[in-house]
């Protein structure tokens, strides 16, 4: 008999480091989520499985005592285990959090069973189900913010996927701006400069229109490396450019000073007491307008650009006479040209109207218009 109390004694003494030896298994599991393996599911279900395996084990074959001490192993696995449940259901791939982080709930929500069943005088079996019931809940929310961690993520990844697609398009949009304005330009001054090759003069002051266009182009070039190479550092990493009075009216001098046309100007001088988005606006209509007439009716005899306050709208206009077949046949308000489409958007994005087509009406000049509202 002596011998037979001994020997449970001894099994006794050898089992009673279970439950810290479950406490740093699921420990060692919580650390290896947060650093080691946030994204990897195969360390993850790993680690996950066994701290759940020796969870469950420990609470079947823990034979007691239920003390203080081993309550407070249990307080210190069940954080753990619960940041097992959070970290699982925020990092694992879809369909797999669950399974995962299943097994790990469940050691938590019977593990006070490791000390309820050995307190004297014993517990009843309801006030055990309460308990493990709490325990239970305890893992659900855990799990709960786990999930509400994972739309955080997704969400900040859509939230970065959009920064950057708004970069992109700035970016194309700078260029076309400003590059094919400036390259249109080179082209047409390289077409004067052929049809004047018998006069010195004109042939000095069409190299001089070139040189002065690919300077501003080239600059344009090194604005969007530049925009490039910002947006590599960040989503906001690309401050968007700021247009002024000053540079509408220089575009439309060099429009004037380079067009064959008669080329009819009104601008109001009050477009800098504008919101600055809005100027940016009427810079991107007036530059995409004159960009078009160049490249699809370099022959109008007759180009008007007005800029003028209605009220508490802008008005853009720019009419030209002429043009190619293909720029006459596109229907009115319906843009279609990737450039257009483009100030289509920039100009709804205010709260204002585009519209762009052939002239029409009895009296209507051969040509084309553009014809822009933006809230001032």
């Amino acid at each position: 008999m002596r011998s037979d109390t001994g020997a449970v004694d001894a099994i006794l003494h050898i089992m009673y480091p279970l439950p810290a030896f479950s406490t740093m298994i699921v420990v060692v599991t919580a650390v290896g989520i947060a650093f080691w393996w946030p994204r990897r599911l195969v360390p993850m279900a790993a680690g996950a499985a066994t701290a759940a395996v020796v969870s469950l084990a420990t609470t079947a074959v823990y034979p007691g005592p239920g003390n203080n001490a081993v309550a407070y192993w249990l307080l210190a696995e069940t954080a753990a285990g619960l940041c097992v449940v959070a970290q699982v259901v925020r990092w694992a791939p879809a369909r797999t959090p669950a399974l995962i982080a299943g097994p790990v709930a469940l050691a938590i929500g019977i593990s006070p069973l490791r000390v309820g069943r050995w307190l004297s005088p014993p517990a009843p079996i309801a006030e055990l189900v309460v308990v493990c019931a709490g325990w239970t809940l305890l893992a659900l929310i855990a799990a709960t913010a786990g999930l509400y961690l994972r739309g955080l993520d997704r969400e900040r990844v859509r939230s970065v996927d959009a920064a950057r697609h708004a970069q992109r398009t700035q970016l194309a949009r700078d260029l076309h701006d400003w590059l094919a304005h400036e390259m249109t330009g080179i082209v047409l001054a390289a077409q004067a400069g052929r049809l004047g090759a018998s006069d010195p003069r004109a042939t000095a002051r069409a190299f001089g229109d070139i040189e002065t266009a690919g300077t501003r182009g080239l600059e344009a070039m090194d604005r969007a490396l530049r925009l490039l190479r910002d947006a590599s550092g960040g989503p906001h990493g690309m401050a968007e450019r700021r247009a002024t009075h000053a540079e509408v009216a220089d575009v439309v001098r060099r429009f004037t000073a380079s067009s064959p046309a008669e080329v009819d100007v009104a601008l109001d001088a009050d477009l800098d007491e504008l919101r600055p988005e809005v100027v940016a606006t009427v810079h991107r209509v007036v530059v995409e307008s004159l960009t078009n007439v160049r490249r699809h009716a370099p022959t109008s005899a007759l180009v008007r650009i007005a800029v003028t306050r209605m009220g508490t709208a802008v008005r853009i206009t720019v009419f030209n006479t002429g043009g190619r077949a293909t720029h006459r046949s596109r229907p009115p308000g319906s843009p279609r040209g990737t450039g257009l489409v483009s100030l289509n958007k920039s100009v709804e994005a205010l709260g204002g109207t585009l519209l762009a087509g052939p002239n029409t009406g009895p009296d209507a000049v051969a040509g084309w218009t553009v014809l822009a509202e933006v809230p001032a």
